[in-house]
């Protein structure tokens, strides 16, 4: 870490369970989602949806699409629902049935190709 580099938020403290990907700015956390696998994309630092930079703001979509794709491909999926929680921090949910959570660690890595790291 260079000496201007602010440290990371702590994602235990904000994250609604176990983190399964994350990135600078970016958590991906499981939920719970009445027996369907549920992960929340939650914003590290404490901002509302509509106070996201242009730059953040093209970071969640493209990494909210990048989840679906790699969801609706694993041979058990289902469609994703999504959804949002209004709160001090963004917070993007994806639902889905057919998943068991030995997925997610292939989730992880495939979402982390793109950047970031795995951590199911």
């Amino acid at each position: 870490m260079t000496e201007s580099a602010q440290p990371l938020i702590d994602s235990s403290t904000f994250a609604p369970g176990p983190v399964v990907w994350e990135d600078e700015i970016w958590v991906l956390a499981r939920h719970d989602a009445d027996g369907v696998l549920g992960l929340s994309l939650l914003h590290r630092e404490p901002e509302g949806l509509g106070q996201l930079d242009d730059e953040h703001a093209s970071q969640l979509g493209r990494i909210g699409n990048r989840l679906v794709r790699i969801i609706e491909h694993l041979p058990e999926s289902g469609t994703v629902s999504l959804g949002r929680i209004a709160g001090e921090r963004v917070c993007l949910t994806f639902e889905v049935t057919g998943v068991p959570d030995e997925r997610l660690h292939d989730i992880a890595v495939k979402l982390a190709n793109w950047g970031g790291e795995a951590r199911a």
